[in-house]
């Protein structure tokens, strides 16, 4: 008897404690599914954006170059990262981010050549580009690999588009050895407009160092470009208007990024930005309108974007 009571007690007891395991459980706080970071920030960047077009069968290897030289864009950052940590997604990283800037400093020389490699130079302009403008978007997709408690690496991929509204105004002439009467400033008024796209698909990889209140992460990536401009040269009267001419090309370039954020508490840190970019084209095409509904095309060597810039903000944790 005392033998069936003795198990009928320790079956009772042992279901006892397997529901109370199964409850303590079902109870368990699990970790989140994900967190999003929003940050925003202010910041500089400064570009020198160089273009050359060659002159035919019959012309130098460079007729023409233009370069938008030192443009200093204040900028305004704003940034977003989704991590995920379940699901089929687990450890990855969703991010976009966007900055958009105006120019309060940058000049512009256009010269004009006879010979080939930038010899027999029989024109130069410079001109301001303050008040041009530069927007940028991307987004991208990332994976999370731990190496030990504190470090990770990040494989990434994802698209950017870059958008330049360069502007030339306040033209003064230097060098016109067809007509030196004309050397000073512009007779007319200069108001030319020179618009950029970039589209990037590209990859990158990142490492990052995170303790408790710090974190610095370091990036590189490669990009394959695409890139189109649209020119209205508003004091040529031989050209057409709003469309002057075009060009289009594909290239490469890289980019190089450095952030450290500093975690006030889990909700706000502080960050500081720095990046610098690359960039340039194959050979492509250029094709030129005339005002009299004709067209033209030549070589369009080389377009060159080398940009560098800071940027610093407060980020916010959900």
């Amino acid at each position: 008897m005392w033998i069936h009571n003795s198990l009928k007690t320790l079956i009772i007891f042992t279901g006892l404690t397997a529901s109370a395991s199964t409850l303590a459980y079902y109870n368990l706080p699990q970790a989140p599914a994900y967190d999003l970071e929003f940050n925003t920030g202010l910041g500089n960047a400064q570009g020198t954006l160089q273009w050359n077009i060659a002159g035919g069968s019959d012309g130098p290897n460079v007729l023409s170059e233009l370069t938008y030289r030192d443009v200093n864009f204040r900028q305004f950052t704003m940034a977003s990262t989704l991590r995920l940590y379940r699901g089929w997604l687990a450890d990855h990283e969703v991010f976009v981010g966007f900055s958009s800037g105006t120019a309060n400093e940058g000049t512009v020389q256009d010269s004009d050549y006879d010979g080939d490699n930038r010899t027999q130079e029989y024109s130069r302009s410079y001109s301001s580009a303050v008040n041009s403008e530069m927007t940028d978007f991307s987004v991208g997709l990332a994976r999370r690999i731990a190496l030990n408690r504190y470090q990770m690496i990040k494989p990434m991929a994802g698209y950017s588009h870059k958008s330049q509204n360069m502007l030339m105004t306040e033209g003064l002439q230097t060098i016109n050895t067809d007509n030196p009467d004309a050397i000073g400033p512009f007779r007319g008024t200069l108001n030319s407009t020179y618009d950029t796209n970039w589209n990037s698909l590209w990859l990158g990889l990142g490492w990052s160092l995170e303790t408790q209140h710090h974190n610095l992460t370091l990036s590189a990536r490669y990009d394959w470009l695409d890139y189109s401009a649209v020119a209205d040269w508003n004091l040529r009267s031989d050209f057409a208007h709003p469309k002057s001419f075009e060009q289009n090309a594909s290239g490469n370039g890289y980019g190089l990024s450095l952030d450290y954020s500093y975690h006030v508490n889990r909700t706000v840190s502080l960050w500081f930005n720095w990046q610098q970019k690359s960039w340039k084209t194959d050979p492509g095409q250029d094709t030129v309108y005339f005002a009299d509904g004709s067209r033209g095309t030549t070589e369009l060597n080389e377009v060159s974007w080398k940009e560098s810039g800071i940027s610093t903000g407060m980020i916010l944790r959900f």
